[in-house]
């Protein structure tokens, strides 16, 4: 049997284990939500031969890794995410279901449909006699949604040294693999003033949401499509009551950056803002969570290694793309790693009540996700 025929044969198996996946909600900041994903995976890399480690965390989920052939050649490493976006409840209001050859859930698309995309690989490759001789890291981090604060030490730890990094997230919606992802960061800008009567006392009173305005429109026209680079404002809080002029007012941003050499810069537009009004301040804290994964000559020829391979093994080829998202495979290559993301599932609605995969990918994306592992 080849590695499609053997994924499609398993494929109702690998419904019900995505199914049992997505049933247990994973918000990030849930550690025991998380933890009960990580049991799972923890218990199948056992039962396929791994050898199982968890690295415990004091407020988010335990990250979970599985080693195949420890110490043998050079490493090829997995890497995936067990927490979502969708808070515990949303079953409820988005139930799991079939429709039109599609599975709908909360985190399905992003990205419980990848985990069993690459046990299922593994397992195929166990079944025919086909597992490589070489180590295989399969590394399931708890905080991917927050910013990887507790697992990038980690991931780059594990990916260190190896001959690929396959990160698992969703491919994009058509089905390519993304070859670039930005560089995200995020700031909070802090203005203060000084309080006075609104009414009264007017005069006296510098007003913090008035000066903190003057940075929501510099920040907002630092955008520039041509070169990849966004700024965003998204929270936005101060003040309180109506009959007294602020003193404290801030906002948080997000940034995003296409090109590596455009972090500097932008982190600098963000720390040299003055203030405005006289007798106000102005502090920023933050800075740049993720650099960007350009998509460069090394990053095409790893895709066109991987093309070939999924025209031998699925009869056609695949296609790339950059993504606007963040993930960690920003990680991986910024250590000079090979690494491809987008591996996982075709679906659409990351994030969102609409999130689904299409079922026939599961077994297309596995069989390539394993003949990499044995090929590469």
């Amino acid at each position: 049997m080849t590695l499609l025929s053997t994924l499609q044969t398993a494929l109702p198996s690998t419904l019900s284990l995505l199914e049992r996946l997505v049933a247990l909600e994973s918000p990030t900041l849930d550690k025991a939500a998380v933890d009960a994903v990580g049991a799972v995976h923890a218990a199948q890399l056992t039962s396929l031969g791994a050898q199982v480690r968890t690295f415990p965390q004091a407020k988010t989920g335990d990250h979970v890794l599985g080693v195949f052939n420890a110490g043998v050649g050079v490493p090829l490493i997995l890497v995936m995410h067990m927490d979502t976006v969708h808070p515990r409840g949303t079953l409820a209001s988005m139930p799991i279901k079939y429709l039109e050859g599609r599975l709908h859930g909360p985190g399905v698309y992003d990205m419980k449909a990848s985990h069993v995309i690459a046990l299922s690989a593994i397992r195929a490759l166990l079944d025919l006699g086909q597992m490589p001789r070489r180590e295989i890291r399969v590394l399931f981090t708890a905080d991917e949604e927050t910013g990887s604060h507790t697992s990038r030490q980690l991931i780059e730890e594990q990916a260190r040294g190896c001959a690929l990094a396959l990160v698992m997230e969703p491919a994009l919606p058509d089905g390519r693999l993304k070859s670039a992802r930005k560089g995200t960061g995020l700031f909070t800008v802090t203005a203060r003033g000084r309080a006075a009567h609104a009414g009264g006392d007017h005069e006296k009173g510098i007003n913090a949401i008035q000066e903190l305005a003057h940075h929501v429109l510099a920040v907002q026209s630092w955008t520039d499509y041509a070169r990849g680079l966004t700024v965003s404002v998204g929270d936005i809080r101060g003040g309180g009551v109506t009959n007294v002029v602020p003193d404290l007012a801030s906002f948080k941003a997000d940034l995003r950056i296409a090109r590596a050499s455009d972090g500097p810069y932008a982190v600098d537009k963000f720390m040299s803002l003055k203030p405005v009004l006289p007798g106000a301040t102005v502090t920023v804290e933050g800075g740049l969570n993720r650099p960007p994964m350009e998509c460069d000559a090394g990053r095409l020829a790893t895709f066109e290694r991987m093309n070939a391979l999924a025209r031998r093994e699925l009869g056609h080829g695949l296609e790339h793309a950059p993504s606007g998202g963040g993930s960690d495979a920003s990680f991986t290559a910024g250590i000079g790693v090979p690494t491809m993301d987008g591996l996982g599932a075709v679906g659409d609605g990351a994030h969102a009540l609409h999130e689904h995969v299409v079922v026939d990918s599961l077994p297309e994306r596995a069989a390539v996700c394993a003949a990499i592992l044995r090929d590469w």
